[in-house]
C-alpha cells in the first residue's frame, strides 16, 4: 500500500467504542500512538497473552481496525519478539508523521 496523507491520517486516527483495543490487563488503546506509548511499560505476561509465536492480536487490530496492512505484516513476521515489534511500531509512526 502506498502511503498518502489520507491513508496516514486513517492509520493515525483515534478510534472509538468497540474498535478500541481492550488489553487483558484492563487498559484500552484508541490509536497507534497510544498503543506505542503503553507498549514499553506493558508487563511481559500481558504482552505474551496478546502476541506470541503463534498469533498476534495487536497485528490483527492494526490491520483490521487501523487499516495498516504493512505494519501488521511486519509485526506478524516478528513472531512475538517484543523488541522487534516495538522498534517497527516506532519506525512506522515516524513514517506516518511525515504525512500529517
Amino acid at each position: 500500500m502506498r502511503l498518502t496523507k489520507t491513508t496516514a491520517c486513517d492509520i493515525l486516527r483515534q478510534v472509538e467504542g468497540e474498535e478500541r483495543f481492550f488489553n487483558s490487563d484492563g487498559s484500552v488503546f484508541a490509536s497507534l500512538a497510544e498503543f506505542d506509548a503503553a507498549l514499553s511499560g506493558m508487563p511481559q505476561d500481558v504482552f505474551n497473552n496478546h502476541c506470541n509465536s503463534q498469533r498476534c492480536d495487536f497485528a490483527a487490530w492494526i490491520e483490521d481496525v487501523l487499516h495498516d496492512a504493512v505494519l501488521a505484516k511486519d509485526i506478524r513476521k516478528a513472531k512475538g519478539v517484543r523488541a522487534k515489534i516495538e522498534a517497527r511500531i516506532s519506525e512506522r509512526l515516524g513514517q506516518l508523521a511525515k504525512y500529517r
